[in-house]
């Protein structure tokens, strides 16, 4: 364990002044906090560096190069703010899984923009056992600092996909047996409490202020709605997305 005195030493720039986008360009997450740590340990991938505290440090046996030990109140130097958590961690962000190696029941994001979205979207396709994820061009990454954090880690635990262009990779998924599913609460869109859905699916949600693209509404298979309220007009994407999951899960 290598002790730092302060929060300027070059040592531990990750966690001091690279922005989350400077890190997700270069392939790299930094992480807080003692669940995440655990839930990243789990999936048995490597850590590439700690700062933590002696008492974090000792509790899991930290004796890496790249494992630095702080005072709690360096830690809140570094964060700006008191914390709760004893633990920064820096990680190689999870290469993407190719289309053909994804499950059979997939979720896709169609421009979400919302870290808190994207963050809470992935805690509830894992808590419904949908465990694989595309994200397109246009949303934010599930890897980012704050979507991780909302997540509870659970991204660690799911095969992701950033498509690059999504309309085409339609294509590709219907090649390999995948229904196209989007969301949308229109005319011609089937009630979500009649549906039952096929073995292979993908399901798509869309943006929190305009929903799913039109031109990939029409290039769906199905489009489902969630018969609400017509004074409320549209749920919020992550509460939307629960409830289309919790459908989904079931065999």
């Amino acid at each position: 364990m290598i002790e730092i005195t302060s929060s300027d030493d070059p040592r531990i720039l990750e966690f001091t002044q690279m922005r989350d986008r400077v890190l997700h360009d270069n392939n790299l997450v930094v992480c807080e906090s003692e669940k995440l740590f655990l839930q990243f340990i789990h999936s048995k991938r490597a850590v590439l560096k700690t700062l933590s505290t002696k008492s974090f440090a000792e509790k899991y046996s930290l004796n890496f190069d790249s494992n630095f030990i702080a005072s709690k109140e360096i830690l809140e130097s570094i964060a700006g703010f008191k914390i709760e958590f004893e633990v920064l961690f820096l990680i190689e962000k999870p290469a993407d899984t190719k289309l053909e190696y994804l499950d059979n029941r997939i979720i896709l994001l169609n421009g979400l923009s919302s870290p808190e979205n994207v963050g809470s979207i992935v805690r509830s396709a894992a808590g419904f056992n949908i465990n694989s994820i595309i994200t397109d061009e246009k949303t934010c990454s599930p890897f980012l600092r704050r979507c991780i954090r909302v997540s509870m880690g659970n991204i660690f635990a799911m095969k992701s996909n950033h498509s690059k262009d999504v309309r085409t990779d339609f294509q590709k998924l219907r090649n390999l047996g995948y229904t196209i599913i989007s969301t949308a609460n229109i005319d011609r869109s089937i009630d979500l409490a009649t549906f039952n859905f096929p073995k292979k699916c993908v399901l798509i949600i869309g943006s929190e202020g305009h929903g799913v693209d039109h031109d990939i509404l029409d290039l769906s298979d199905i489009i489902l709605k969630i018969k609400i309220n017509p004074q409320v007009a549209h749920l919020n994407a992550a509460n939307a997305a629960a409830i289309f999951l919790s459908h989904m899960s079931l065999l």
